[in-house]
């Protein structure tokens, strides 16, 4: 007996052990990780109006002898060159080189780079797979010419706002996949978008597809999550997720024109409704029915009546008017008693509130009661204590008691909080630069200034300032080459592109 249960169960082990293996190297082919742009070794330069490659120390890696020149990976030597464009076939033809000015991927009918879509800051296209051709369709390749997939789809291109992801084209239809050839979505689809979900560790990759087919009665959207599962089936007019609740998957999707709002499948709001908008500050939803607005939660409980002709969110506020009359409720719908306002907005947690009145006029409000009230046309809230107003057609600063502490003279008052910098502007044309602390950075009639990813370059009278994100003034010295681009060398070329968001260069003199 114990002979026969051993000969009945070591296949079953078998078996399982198979499928499990099976499963995890499925898994695995979902799993991918996005290559970072490292150092970049390589540019394009233009001689001729043909291209070629040079390195950082200027040295020419490929002559100029190319219509096109694709660089996948500017910290690898791949360089795929374009030349002859044939109309007919509308292809060019194809070398790929390394930096010793061998051929390699030879093989191949043509090979090409995939370009990114909407991928910011890594690139232009993937950086570590490309398409080739053969027969008249594409597939995917490693960059040492390993293939990945077989040739079998129309057309691939990067996915927007994901990279290691792929739109495919088979039969006519669309889907997607990624960069080690898994099939994320099938290819049976008319349209595939993005729900452009993004957070800040992840990027987009627990984004969601909206896909579409077409229909008798016109293109039908669905929904599929990050994790490849059929959410909403294709019966929807329209499909947009809310990006900003990152608690769950909430979706406003319009069914016979009406709208209602789901959490994952779950229909929590029904669809009845002509327009759905979300505040995320407040998490509430400016609701339309019967050309007229209101305000509801997402369990449907009616915040602010639907008998409203436009409701705007004014920080914690809810501005909602009715013909001449504008009533204001807070978040949970207590309907403010005084009738002179006409909007009233909070800022800095709460601190303050700036409303405008029925004499046109605004005031600002402290959390203490104090009103400050000076016969403003215009207030606008800068930083920490600090206010923007307009008086008699100028502009000025104020604090929270009402002192000035920039005379009410101005043109423009102009904020660059990401940099704290405020630009002033006063009636004979001259423009001041102040830091947060109001202190004169830069003054001039002309100033110009050029902004990067963490400083500002302020150049006026001859002279240039460097201010940081903290709103500090910088040695030029200490100023970092931020994405360390530039050659070592610029020769005389008719135009080197340095790419990745650095400028181009014309001759050795930048002229």
């Amino acid at each position: 007996m114990r002979k026969k249960f051993l000969i009945c169960i070591i296949p079953i082990v078998l078996i399982i052990g198979i499928i499990v293996i099976v499963m995890n190297n499925n898994k695995k082919k979902y799993q991918y990780e996005v290559e970072k742009l490292g150092t970049v070794n390589y540019f394009l330069f233009v001689q001729n109006n043909k291209y070629g490659v040079i390195d950082r120390d200027g040295n020419i890696i490929v002559e100029p002898n190319y219509d096109i020149i694709e660089i996948p990976n500017p910290s690898k030597d791949l360089f795929i060159c374009k030349s002859n464009y044939d109309a007919n076939k509308k292809e060019y033809s194809v070398q790929v080189f390394d930096r010793n000015k061998n051929q390699i991927l030879y093989q191949y009918y043509i090979v090409e780079a995939i370009e990114l879509n909407n991928v910011d800051d890594n690139g232009f296209y993937e950086k570590s797979v490309l398409k080739y051709k053969s027969n008249g369709l594409y597939g995917l390749i490693d960059f040492s010419g390993k293939k990945i997939t077989k040739a079998e789809y129309e057309s691939i291109e990067g996915f927007e706002f994901n990279e290691g992801l792929m739109l495919v084209k088979k039969s006519g239809k669309y889907g997607i996949i990624n960069m080690n050839g898994a099939v994320v979505i099938k290819p049976k689809y008319d349209e595939i978008y993005s729900d452009k979900y993004y957070e800040e560790d992840t990027k987009f990759k627990k984004s969601g597809y909206i896909v579409g087919i077409k229909s008798n009665n016109g293109m039908r959207y669905g929904y599929i999550d990050s994790d490849r599962k059929m959410i909403l089936k294709n019966e929807f007019n329209d499909i947009y997720r809310i990006e900003e609740k990152n608690d769950s998957t909430y979706l406003i999707a319009f069914k016979d024109g009406k709208a209602g709002i789901y959490n994952k499948n779950k229909n929590i709001l029904k669809h009845e409704y002509e327009d759905i908008e979300y505040n995320a500050k407040n998490d509430l939803l400016m609701i339309q029915k019967a050309s007229k607005q209101g305000v509801a939660r997402f369990d449907g409980t009616i915040v602010v009546p639907i008998e409203y002709d436009n409701i705007l969110f004014a920080g914690s506020y809810i501005n909602a008017k009715k013909e001449d009359i504008v009533d204001i409720f807070d978040k949970n719908g207590n309907k403010e008693q005084n009738n002179q306002y006409t909007s009233k907005q909070d800022f800095n947690n709460g601190k303050y509130s700036i409303i405008s009145t029925t004499d046109d006029e605004f005031k600002i409000i402290i959390d203490n009661g104090k009103v400050i009230e000076n016969r403003y046309t215009y207030v606008q809230y800068l930083f920490d204590k600090y206010f923007i107003v307009q008086k008699d057609n100028k502009f000025g600063v104020v604090d929270d008691e009402g002192n000035f502490v920039i005379d009410c003279k101005y043109e423009v008052i102009q904020p660059t909080l990401d940099f704290g910098i405020i630009q002033l502007l006063d009636e004979d044309g001259k423009i001041e630069i102040l830091d947060k602390n109001f202190n004169t950075v830069v003054e001039a009639s002309k100033i110009s200034i050029s902004m990067y990813s963490s400083y500002l370059k302020v150049s006026g009278s001859d002279k240039e300032i460097y201010i940081d994100k903290d709103g500090r003034v910088v040695n030029n010295s200490n100023v970092e080459n931020e994405n360390n681009l530039y050659p070592e060398k610029i020769k005389n070329y008719d135009k080197i592109d340095l790419g990745y968001g650095c400028p181009y260069y014309i001759n050795q003199n930048n002229e």
